[in-house]
């Protein structure tokens, strides 16, 4: 049960993802949650520094796509300039929308991806549909009484992540 909510790797931010790693693992197929992840909330539409991202992984080979539990209208906005398959209003941590996601992009769950900034939706749904589970710190901080919360439940699964790789590392990271 713990595994279904500890991250298979932790970056500071998409920017930090080594994604040469990654092809290196045969993934293929990247699963992007969009708020808080690529952009914060408050931002309707990707920044220039997303864009860049967006093309530089598509140059590289990788299939993309877009799952949400935002609202239709929120993703369609977003993914405008990239017309990338999208699933909003996803109901994470289901993994109904990230296996159709897997289909749409044609790629196998051995060989996909899901980035995400939240351990109980992202990180639960990648895991569920049997995918590398990938956490990113959030881009800003919620403030509302249950996104606190649910920060402070996520810190023990963090830890735990940390605790692994030091062990696999002989105790240096």
């Amino acid at each position: 049960m713990l595994g279904y909510f500890t991250p298979d790797k932790i970056f500071g931010s998409v920017y930090d993802i080594d994604f040469d790693m990654l092809m290196k693992k045969n993934i293929t197929g990247i699963i992007f949650d969009i708020d808080n992840t690529l952009v914060s909330y408050k931002q309707e539409k990707p920044t220039k520094e997303v864009s860049a991202l967006m093309d530089k992984l598509t140059n590289a080979g990788f299939k993309i796509c877009f799952v949400s539990n935002n609202t239709k209208e929120r993703v369609d906005i977003f993914n405008d300039k990239f017309q990338f398959f999208s699933f909003p209003k996803a109901g994470k941590p289901s993994p109904r929308y990230i296996r159709q996601a897997l289909k749409v992009m044609g790629v196998s769950g051995k060989n996909a991806a899901l980035i995400g900034d939240q351990i109980f939706t992202d990180v639960a749904a990648a895991k569920r549909a049997k995918i590398m589970a990938v956490l990113v710190t959030p881009i800003e901080p919620v403030e509302t009484l249950f996104f606190r919360f649910k920060r402070f439940m996520e810190k023990p699964f963090i830890k735990r992540y940390y605790r692994r790789l030091k062990k696999k590392h002989g105790g240096k990271i």
